[in-house]
């Protein structure tokens, strides 16, 4: 493999030692004996394909040169050498941008093993940068499916794209319906695990008294009904990723079991006295507070921490609320296009009126907003008489407008102003809520006579029909004479 490698450490003799290992690979390696040395051997017009840095050196340590490499040459990956290797020191490597880190001591074996696989990752970012380059901005944003413009959707992509070429444990959190899954689903297709299976399993969706055998599997009559050997998850998961998504809602007793899977990567089916092994990746998801479970005794803490290792948090809908006509003109591309249908285009007044909602299903609610337009919606434009009723009517929760009073049955809502927006926006999109709302509420009062409608509102009748249409209100339930 022709590579040259950047090794820094104050011990010489482990230099040399990773030099012969390294020559034999066919690699070259150039050699630092600090890190102030190593630093200028990167400001030179070669640039190594790998920089191999000790964590503890006197001056400047392993995480400042990593540092370094990472704001002037961000594509050169970074592993880190450490005797002090614990759980915090790779995470916070990984977290500063670190490919992977090395426990000293470590065998030619592990060595080799580590590097060959960080060259190999740089070469097919390398290819996915070429790609995304290709295919423009906007496919470098959904290359992990993590779709959005925010900051924390941005950071988020960035740091998945770091930990999924890993091993390391990861534990997502968020509200229900934030996309976790689609996370972890980013991991695991960005790590080397990406050709085996993806096995998701929804904890709460399983009882409590079949998650053992579901997960480890049973023999044959491990218990009434089991009239053949089964294989579990954990067996269709080996050499892949095991996703547990509401890990919060399993029991104590699976619990333990599980811990020792993380551990010795190992397991007993139910009823049996084999001990297998199976190499997977495990990630988490939950929308409870472990940490609090931990507290009040309903989560291990051991088993917290074994999942704990990296943490991804996916903020809700209403604090990322610039990602939601990014997300919305994605799925509507992808249901119209499954549909048959041309694609919809999003008229002004319905993205504010979306943007300012506060998504408590968050995407899941987005997606089947997406869905019901994408079916229904006459187009070529969607408007806000296109939405569902909850969004057609603007819950409370927009703010824009408020629900009729109680026990008026068929009452107009009443509107309130937003003066979070820009002048015009607000002013847009007032009026566009005023007319649907003022001609809705006109016609129920006229049983749907339009003749009556426009002489209470002292408009002549073209007026209203002209109204009804721009809103796509029931023509075929409105009656045109006197």
């Amino acid at each position: 493999m022709n590579a040259t490698i950047l090794v820094i450490d104050d011990e010489q003799e482990l230099i040399s030692s990773i030099r012969k290992i390294l020559a034999r690979q066919g690699m070259r390696v150039i050699e630092a004996g600090s890190g102030e040395e190593g630093l200028l051997q990167l400001q030179r017009d070669e640039l190594p394909d790998l920089v191999l840095t000790d964590l503890m050196m006197p001056g400047i340590g392993g995480l400042e040169v990593l540092r370094s490499v990472r704001r002037k040459h961000a594509d050169i990956p970074v592993v880190l050498m450490t005797a002090y290797a614990t759980i915090e020191t790779a995470v916070q490597a990984v977290r500063e941008g670190a490919w992977d880190y090395l426990p000293k001591p470590f065998t030619a074996d592990q060595l080799v093993l580590t590097v060959q696989r960080a060259l190999k990752h740089r070469r097919l970012e390398d290819e996915n940068r070429s790609l995304r380059a290709q295919l423009g901005a906007r496919g470098a944003k959904e290359d992990l499916g993590i779709l959005g413009d925010s900051a924390p959707i941005a950071r988020l992509r960035q740091l998945v794209g770091r930990v999924g070429p890993t091993e390391l444990s990861v534990l997502i959190t968020g509200e229900s319906g934030t996309g976790k899954e689609a996370v972890a689903k980013a991991l695991h297709s960005s790590s080397k695990r990406s050709r085996k299976p993806f096995v998701p399993v929804d904890c709460a969706a399983i009882p409590a008294n079949l998650m053992e055998s579901e997960l480890f599997g049973h023999e044959r009559g491990a218990f009434t009904g089991a009239a053949a050997r089964r294989k579990g998850l954990v067996e269709a998961a080996d050499g892949g990723t095991f996703f547990l998504d509401e890990i919060g809602e399993m029991s104590s007793d699976v619990q333990v079991k599980l811990l020792r899977l993380l551990q010795e990567r190992e397991f007993r089916r139910v009823g049996g006295t084999d001990i297998l092994s199976a190499d997977l990746r495990v990630v988490a998801a939950t929308n409870r507070e472990l940490e609090k479970m931990v507290r009040e005794g309903g989560f291990r803490e051991d088993l917290f921490h074994r999942l704990n290792v990296v943490h991804l948090h996916l903020p809700p809908l209403r604090q990322r609320r610039e990602d939601v006509p990014v997300l919305l003109q994605h799925f509507l591309a992808r249901f119209t296009a499954e549909a048959g249908r041309p694609p919809l285009r999003m008229g002004q007044g319905v993205v504010e009126v979306l943007t300012a909602y506060d998504w408590p299903g968050n995407v899941r609610e987005l997606v089947n907003c997406a869905r019901y337009v994408s079916s229904l919606a006459p187009g070529p434009e969607l408007r806000l008489a296109d939405l569902p009723p909850r969004l057609r009517s603007l819950s409370p929760e927009t703010r824009v407008i408020e629900a009729a009073p109680s026990g008026e049955q068929g009452a107009a809502p009443g509107i309130t102003l937003r003066y979070d927006l820009p002048y015009k926006k607000a002013k847009r999109l007032w009026l566009e809520v005023f007319e649907y709302a003022y001609v809705s509420r006109l016609l129920q009062e006229h049983g749907g006579n339009v003749s009556h409608a426009a002489r209470a509102a002292g408009i002549d009748r073209k007026s209203i029909q002209r109204l009804m249409k721009r809103n796509e209100m029931g023509h075929e339930d409105s009656r045109d004479q006197d």
